[in-house]
């Protein structure tokens, strides 16, 4: 069987995306090159926030090497068919034409831009992507920040679902959540997001060599779709300055809303 992938170059793109790699005999790899793990914050910011943007990002950069370890596109790929392509590359006839002369029977997208014309009308039928996210709930950019925010950490999830033109839009295969624990801050709950959806893509991936496909759950709200321009480092003051970071233990405490994701599942493995 045939796989195309779409990989991030950011370590959780490759822990997951390399877990995947056994289940096919032949695959081809499009890597997009991702933003700096750790950039400066803008610079029209006031010093406090300047401050507050600097601890949040080297926060989740130190939870997430811990978590991941050091992971290098080159490495991890290596010895596989595979392109390296910048962001504004990813819709182009040259990737399409690849993905075309490949012609693959399943593909597997975690870390890239939204795929559109001309790439989407070459793929397989079943082209499912890993959204850091709950559908419809958090659909867009900085998923697993906003639950925080909205003081519901029980909504950082993940996932899985054919794509279309629309963001995060499509039928929704199979969704999860982490365990909570106390103590947990913002970013231990992030990263052990991913380590739970790849253990969950692992039972996803033998359901489709078993079935052929997936009867997927259409979206039957909007939902939200969160922009990058929706976040400002000032929100980060209800991260760290209402909570100390610790809105997992208020909301395990029972001073948050007990509100839970009804979540998704059409894996046989999960019935």
């Amino acid at each position: 069987m045939k796989l195309i992938l779409f990989s991030g170059d950011h370590p959780r793109h490759l822990f997951v995306n390399k877990s995947v790699l056994e289940f096919f005999d032949e695959v081809f790899i499009v890597i997009m090159q991702r933003e700096e793990l750790l950039s400066e914050p803008p610079s029209d910011l006031c010093d406090y926030d300047k401050q507050l943007f600097k601890l949040h990002f080297e926060n989740r950069y130190s939870v997430e090497l811990s978590a991941y370890g050091s992971l290098n596109a080159h490495e991890v790929f290596k010895g596989f068919s595979s392109i390296f392509i910048k962001p504004n590359e990813l819709n182009s006839k040259l990737v399409a034409d690849k993905v075309k002369e490949f012609n693959a029977d399943f593909c597997f997208i975690f870390g890239v831009d939204l795929i559109l014309d001309p790439v989407i009308n070459v793929l397989p039928k079943d082209k499912i992507n890993l959204h850091l996210g709950l559908s419809p709930w958090y659909k867009g950019g900085a998923t697993l920040f906003w639950p925080f925010y909205h003081l519901e950490p029980q909504f950082c999830g993940s996932t899985f679902h054919q794509i279309t033109r629309q963001a995060d839009a499509g039928e929704i295969i199979h969704q999860c959540v982490p365990e909570l624990l106390s103590g947990d801050n913002i970013h231990d709950v992030g990263a052990r997001c991913v380590v739970k959806a790849r253990d969950d893509l692992k039972k996803i991936l033998m359901h489709w060599k078993s079935e052929r496909g997936f009867k997927g759950v259409f979206q039957k709200t909007s939902g939200r779709n969160w922009r990058g321009v929706d976040f400002h480092a000032s929100q980060l003051r209800v991260i760290y300055d209402l909570y100390q970071d610790k809105i997992v233990d208020s909301y395990l405490s029972g001073a948050l809303s007990s509100r839970k994701p009804k979540l998704i599942s059409c894996i046989k493995q999960f019935d």
